[in-house]
């Protein structure tokens, strides 16, 4: 799609169906539902369609608003993705829980593993089934202490050309994450969050860390531990103007081959906007991303953004040629939680095509 479509698309989307409930003294968060339709168009997926949906609690306090959100994609080649994310807050706000519900049956591309480019394109289908939960518990106004539960099963289907190419595969990379696989996963989750809103923070501190082990004992396929480090702050410049920046690392560890659909990848829509997620994977990843938020007129906001970051191998830490993406964006506000439609189009520093991303919720 050119540009002129996709802000042609962002600005149909911000006319989507909305609920909101009356107004409240006490209320700084009506309760609202938002249902924003997708579409793209892909070779291997041909016309995708789908939804991205959202359902938000009203609130007394606009930092803990409780929601449920989601989307579901279906393409004309029978393929889907559904996922659903509960985020919680129970018991007067003495417990939060994290979670996530997802099946995919969905096509994508295996470029290799590393941080260089290469000449290869695997065409597989993921079909997947996972659970993330993390119950919490809010020791104080902004420190959370929980635990970690995950659970995956994964397989792969594959077309004609893999046979002829698979021994060279295996050779170079591992079988690793062609054949089913099953992982579970327990582990630890500690946050402090001092921001003022979840969705759209214009002030406040965040940091996130996860430990987590699976072992082939508890019905998992591998033994691996995993660790992640989130740190986010939001910092007011003037007016509603928000410079806001994000360090990031993710590393997953074994003493065999790691299934590839595990290790951590650059680009998508969160993180390194620019580059197509999945095409560097390793299984350390380290980035950096910074963002410069600023109002238009009323609803609409708009971006300016830049990270740099890389995927590397544990066993040396070496990056080739730094990876590092910028670009802008619109935003539109949907409703009091500050909830917002995105737009984002960004560019890289290998040269790749300019990327867009229509979302909902911001990328940190």
């Amino acid at each position: 799609m050119r540009l002129k479509q996709w802000i042609i698309l962002f600005l149909l989307t911000v006319s989507v169906f909305s609920y909101a409930a009356g107004p409240s003294d006490s209320i700084v968060s009506r309760k609202s539902l938002f249902i924003i339709p997708q579409a793209s168009y892909q070779q291997e997926t041909s016309v995708a369609t789908g939804i991205a949906y959202g359902y938000y609690f009203r609130s007394k306090d606009i930092s803990r608003i409780s929601s449920v959100t989601g989307s579901a994609v279906y393409t004309f080649h029978n393929q889907f993705m559904f996922n659903v994310s509960p985020k919680i807050y129970f018991n007067t706000d003495k417990w939060y829980l994290y979670s996530n519900f997802s099946v995919r049956n969905y096509p994508d591309n295996f470029y290799g593993i590393g941080n260089k480019p290469t000449d290869i394109k695997q065409a597989f289908t993921a079909r997947s089934v996972s659970l993330v939960a993390q119950p919490q518990y809010i020791l104080s106004k902004h420190l959370f202490v929980g635990v970690s539960f995950a659970t995956r099963h994964e397989g792969v289907k594959t077309d004609s050309t893999f046979e002829k190419d698979k021994v060279a595969l295996y050779n170079q990379f591992g079988s690793s994450g062609w054949e089913p696989f099953s992982q579970t996963s327990v582990g630890l989750v500690a946050a402090f969050d001092s921001r003022d809103n979840q969705f759209y923070p214009q002030q406040g501190f965040f940091a996130k860390t996860i430990l987590s082990a699976s072992k082939t004992g508890w019905g998992s396929t591998y033994s691996l531990q995993e660790v992640s480090i989130d740190c986010r702050q939001y910092i007011p410049v003037f007016g509603s103007q928000v410079l806001a920046w994000q360090a990031y690392f993710a590393g997953i560890f074994g003493r065999k081959d790691i299934p590839f659909q595990l290790l951590p990848t650059v680009g998508g829509r969160d993180g390194l906007r620019g580059f197509r997620q999945g095409m560097y994977r390793e299984n350390v990843l380290m980035m950096f991303q910074t963002e410069y938020r600023l109002p238009i007129y009323k609803r609409l906001k708009g971006a300016i953004f830049c990270s740099a970051g890389d995927v590397m191998s544990s066993s040396g830490y070496q990056i080739d040629k730094l990876k590092v993406a910028y670009g802008a964006g619109l935003r539109y506000r949907l409703n009091d939680a500050r909830v917002h439609l995105r737009l984002d189009m960004a560019k890289n520093n290998y040269g790749d095509k300019l990327q867009f991303y229509i979302t909902a919720t911001e990328a940190f």
